[in-house]
Order: structure tokens, then C-alpha cells, then sequence
């Protein structure tokens, strides 16, 4: 007797696919911005075309990989380079250790894979879905891989940019990043605690980085940010 194929499975798994794509959609815009700025720098920076690209692939971090191509063009050590990514990127054990709750379920090396691709947009898209709703491991995953596959997309175009049309200074994209923060962050206020949260954060961002504290900021501010939350959690019990 010939069996029936499993269309239910299939049609779950493609429903799982879509809300994944969906997701991470009204972000993508913006890591196709940030992401050509950073191939188009990169390439100006003397930076090889093949290279780029694979920072894109491994590093995956836009601040990070922003700084990097810098620093490398002024020849800094790569102790320095690799040691100033590793405060940037700091932040991402806070955020990873808020997901943990949500993420138990995945088997290790799933969540190691998921770690690989957490970058500041898809911690807030998730930390955000992931409390309201059972979203699958294909929905999960294809937020990230489809994240991951259009940065390094945009890292191509904006290699082949740099190398015929020149920089994107022009169309002002360096203020895609501060706007898709922005973005995120705003539905995620829901308290007063959060809202001092938000209001000193940014308060310390801007005091920090104009006392000198350059790539330190985001570290600093990540810490001010948990003190406040802290204190004011703290104060509402």
C-alpha cells in the first residue's frame, strides 16, 4: 500500500518559514544599508574584496566589523583589533543570558548555532516574540540565517560599489543603525523602570563617548543600563 506524504508536516514547516522571514523583515532594509556602508569602507580602506566578505561571514558583528576595518587601515596591532571587538561585542553575553529562559529547549550545539548569528536585532526581535508566543526551532533559525544571508549580500554589492562608484556618504546611511535601534527599542518599553532604563542609557552613551571613552562606550553604557534596571527593580518591590 502506498502511503499518503506528510503534507501537514510540510505546510507546518513552511508556515514556520514564512513567520521566520517575516520577523526579521522590517529590519532587513536597514542591514542592507549598514552592511553596504561597511563593504564600500571596507574597500576604501584598502581592505581585499574577499576579505570583506568574509569578515561579514565569520564576524557578523556591524560595529565591530565598522571599527575593525579602521583600526586595520591605521595598522594597529591585531591584539588591539582583537582585543577592542571583544569589548564591543561584550554586550552579547548580557543578551544572550536574557534568552536562555526561551532558548532551553534547543539541543547545546543548536544553541551554540544560535549564538553564532545573535546580533542586536535579532536579540530584540526575539526577546520580544520569543516571552508571547511557542515560536519553532524553523521560525527561530530562519529569522537568523535570512538576517545573516542579507549582510553578507550587502557586503558584496557594497564591495562592488566601492570599487566603481566610489562612497555612499551622500545618502546619509550612517543613520540607518541609530534608526533601526530606535525602532526596536521603543515597543520593548512597556514600564517606568524601562523607561529610566532607555533615558539613562542614553544619557550615558552621549556622556561616555563625549568624555573620550570611545569603543568602551557601549560596554560602559551596558552596565549603567543594568544598574538602573537594577535599582529601579529593586526599588518597585
Amino acid at each position: 500500500m502506498n502511503q499518503a506524504p506528510n503534507t501537514t508536516g510540510l505546510a507546518a514547516g513552511l508556515r514556520d518559514v514564512a513567520r521566520g522571514v517575516g520577523v526579521i523583515s522590517p529590519v532587513l532594509m536597514v542591514y542592507v544599508a549598514i552592511g553596504m556602508a561597511y563593504g564600500v569602507l571596507a574597500v576604501d580602506n584598502g581592505i581585499a574584496p574577499w576579505l570583506a566578505v568574509l569578515m561579514s561571514a565569520l564576524v557578523y558583528a556591524g560595529t565591530a566589523q565598522l571599527v575593525g576595518v579602521q583600526m586595520i587601515a591605521l595598522n594597529l596591532p591585531p591584539i588591539s583589533i582583537i582585543v577592542t571587538a571583544a569589548v564591543i561585542n561584550a554586550r552579547f553575553f548580557v543578551m544572550a543570558s536574557a534568552l536562555v529562559p526561551y532558548l532551553r529547549r534547543l539541543k547545546w550545539w543548536e544553541r551554540m548555532l544560535y549564538a553564532t548569528q545573535l546580533t542586536d536585532a535579532t536579540f530584540a526581535l526575539h526577546i520580544a516574540r520569543l516571552p508571547k508566543t511557542d515560536a519553532g526551532k524553523t521560525e527561530i533559525f530562519t529569522t537568523n540565517v535570512v538576517g545573516h544571508l542579507v549582510w553578507v549580500g550587502s557586503t558584496i554589492a557594497g564591495v562592488v560599489v566601492g570599487q566603481t562608484a566610489g562612497n555612499l556618504d551622500a545618502f546619509a546611511i550612517d543613520f540607518a543603525m541609530p534608526a533601526m535601534f530606535i525602532g526596536l527599542l521603543v515597543p520593548l518599553i512597556r514600564d517606568r523602570g524601562q523607561v529610566l532604563v532607555a533615558l539613562g542609557s542614553a544619557v550615558a552613551t552621549a556622556g561616555f563617548f563625549a568624555a573620550g571613552a570611545a569603543f568602551w562606550t557601549i560596554l560602559i553604557t551596558t552596565l549603567v543600563g543594568l544598574l538602573i534596571g537594577w535599582g529601579a527593580d529593586r526599588w518597585a518591590k
